[in-house]
């Protein structure tokens, strides 16, 4: 009677604590401005995706991106509002991403850029058009097996 007793409660705490993890951030961060979680804890994104450049006008889209992990080891994908150009987007992270530790591995400039990146056993894709730029970030060779 204690064993079912003890499985259901670590059933019920684990239920509650994975509803937790599913509460929503605001819809956007910017520079210098932090979003409130709904406990009171306040979220830095831009220290999340630490080892990507972000621009001081820009603003991380929460509800769009994914983070797995964070600062120099995150994995995901980071949603940027940017109103930058295209061509001057493509500048931007065509110059900063070596800042960052990334080198580049093929770019084209078009309507829609890609810039592809690579950073020890990390990958990166900056795709960028008129609505906004998204980073996408994994480990190299994870669809190898």
């Amino acid at each position: 009677m204690m064993n079912s007793l003890f499985k259901i409660a670590c059933v019920t705490l684990c239920f509650y604590l994975l509803a937790g993890c599913g509460a929503p951030l605001s819809q956007s961060v910017s520079q210098n401005k932090q979003a409130p979680m709904s406990d009171g804890f306040e979220v830095d994104a831009r220290k999340s995706f630490a080892d990507i450049p972000i621009a001081g006008s820009d603003s991380i889209d929460i509800s769009r991106s994914l983070l797995l992990n964070s600062g120099e080891q995150w994995i995901g994908q980071a949603v940027i509002q940017s109103s930058q150009s295209i061509e001057a987007a493509f500048s931007y992270y065509s110059d900063e991403m070596p800042t960052y530790g990334w080198s580049l591995i093929t770019s084209v400039q078009s309507k829609i850029s890609v810039l592809n990146y690579e950073k020890g056993a990390r990958f990166a894709s900056v795709k960028i058009d008129a609505n906004d730029i998204v980073v996408t970030v994994s480990y190299r060779g994870m669809a190898d097996d």
